[in-house]
């Protein structure tokens, strides 16, 4: 069961943010919410809060979609989100596996290519323990 966004909602800005949930489809509105939710104030422009967002949202879909391929079970995601004074990072983890993208991705698989444009750097790391994706964004 996700942390509900109740408890997101006692998390305020700059207190780091952490939602872990099924790796389901049906949670990635609940966690966009809550993020949403932690990321609006007067620290952010509303269209950068936006790009964040959906960022965010495309590496919670990758997980549901990708992380857990072909496994008897589904597994977890996490949202992570924090900010220092040089810059925001939220992370997207997962205890699944890494899915090498195809050479033709056909009309799917430019997620990451989305989420690239959208924050200023990106770092993926895919290990045994699963994916974990740092989007940062730079003030």
């Amino acid at each position: 069961m996700p942390e509900s966004c109740c408890d997101a909602d006692v998390v305020r800005w700059p207190d780091p943010l952490r939602i872990s949930t099924p790796a389901d489809g049906s949670q990635v509105r609940v966690v966009r919410r809550c993020l949403s939710r932690w990321l609006h104030g007067d620290h952010l422009d509303p269209d950068r809060v936006d790009d964040l967002v959906m960022a965010a949202s495309e590496a919670l879909e990758n997980c549901c979609d990708h992380a857990f391929a072909g496994a008897p079970a589904g597994g977890t995601m996490t949202l992570t989100a924090h900010a220092s004074a040089a810059a925001l990072v939220i992370t997207v983890a997962d205890d699944g596996r890494w899915q090498e993208v195809p050479t033709d991705p056909g009309i799917r698989g430019r997620g990451l290519a989305m989420i690239r444009e959208l924050v200023d750097d990106v770092v993926i790391e895919s290990g045994p323990q699963g994916t974990h994706l740092a989007l940062t964004h730079h003030y």
